[in-house]
């Protein structure tokens, strides 16, 4: 488990809620975790669980009907809950990067891509000069496997494939030098040759530039290809977090364990009896469990007395009264 101390970006007590009509609506609910350096966290769950909530709370964004309860976002020593938006511009961008699902929301459709990524260079006072930024973006697009980088420089958006998109975006990424970067279902709209390309780039390149990543999907096979450790999310709440092997091993909390039986096996079918039962539905929440009410292993406790992350192994914790049973079945 990474202590605070060597943390390279430590959330605590994180809690947020949005409203919704006249009434407010937990999205995340006191949520600690940290990343080391150079390390890939990943962030699992169903959607609308809240993951994409805590990747913008890392660059202390607050969308619009939001409210802050509760909690603090510890960066080089600064707490960008607490921070306006002139203090968080040095960070956003430069030190702390998203890489969204969909890369033409970051992407400008009337610039040339090559522009773009000069530009944001020249912004963040990392080049001294123009000829200098070109020469450096054209290194990045050849580190990202863009072919032809000096054709690339010069087309628009529109006129390069998802997966083409995608790597630029990753190129902006790596033309800031960001410390972290966050990645919102990156892969998602990619088809399957294009995302283990991108998932293969990402890993290489995170090796080579030392950064730390969260790496925010619902897709578990995606997040076992890439990441150190794992966290899952449910209803705002994390349930389980532990290294990747250990998680897949040996699952300690009943949704945990049902994430992982819908993932496809080639010669072994789900028979359903691990498979999640019905809808997250935030408007009937119980007091204690929030995942009581899909839950095969809950009991009347369950439902009244809710259980924070509790260590049941080494650096592997799960928020579960009845975490034993669920081992003994798994095991």
């Amino acid at each position: 488990m990474t202590s605070s101390n060597d943390a390279i970006i430590q959330v605590e007590d994180f809690t947020v809620d949005y409203l919704d009509q006249r009434s407010w609506v937990n999205i995340a609910n006191r949520v600690s975790f940290s990343i080391a350096p150079g390390e890939t966290l990943g962030l699992a769950g169903e959607s609308g669980c809240g993951k994409t909530t805590m990747g913008f709370s890392l660059f202390g964004y607050r969308r619009p009907g939001s409210r802050i309860r509760s909690g603090s976002v510890i960066f080089e020593g600064l707490d960008l809950l607490r921070l306006n938006d002139r203090e968080l511009q040095p960070i956003r961008g430069a030190k702390i990067f998203m890489v969204p699902q969909n890369p033409a929301s970051t992407l400008t459709p009337s610039m040339r891509v090559g522009r773009q990524v000069v530009e944001t260079l020249q912004s963040h006072h990392i080049t001294a000069g123009r000829k200098e930024a070109e020469g450096k973006t054209l290194k990045i697009f050849a580190q990202v496997g863009l072919p032809r980088p000096e054709d690339v420089f010069k087309r628009y958006p529109h006129e390069l494939s998802g997966g083409q998109q995608q790597r630029v975006v990753i190129a902006i990424a790596l033309a800031c030098e960001p410390k972290l970067v966050v990645m919102d279902e990156p892969t998602t709209a990619l088809d399957v040759t294009t995302q283990a390309r991108i998932l293969r780039l990402l890993d290489s390149l995170k090796n080579e530039y030392g950064l730390s990543v969260l790496f925010i999907t619902h897709n578990l096979g995606v997040l076992a290809q890439i990441c150190d450790r794992l966290a899952v999310m449910y209803a705002g709440e994390l349930v389980e977090v532990a290294p990747t092997v250990e998680l897949f091993k040996n699952p300690r909390h009943p949704y945990t364990r049902g994430l992982i039986a819908a993932v496809p096996r080639l010669n072994q079918p789900n028979d359903g009896k691990e498979k999640l039962q019905g809808l997250l539905r935030r408007d009937e929440l119980p007091a204690g469990c929030r995942f009581a009410p899909r839950c095969g292993y809950a009991l009347p406790k369950c439902f009244s007395d809710s259980q924070t992350l509790a260590t049941v192994g080494q650096d592997h914790q799960a928020a579960c009264w009845r975490w034993e049973h669920v081992k003994e079945e798994a095991g």
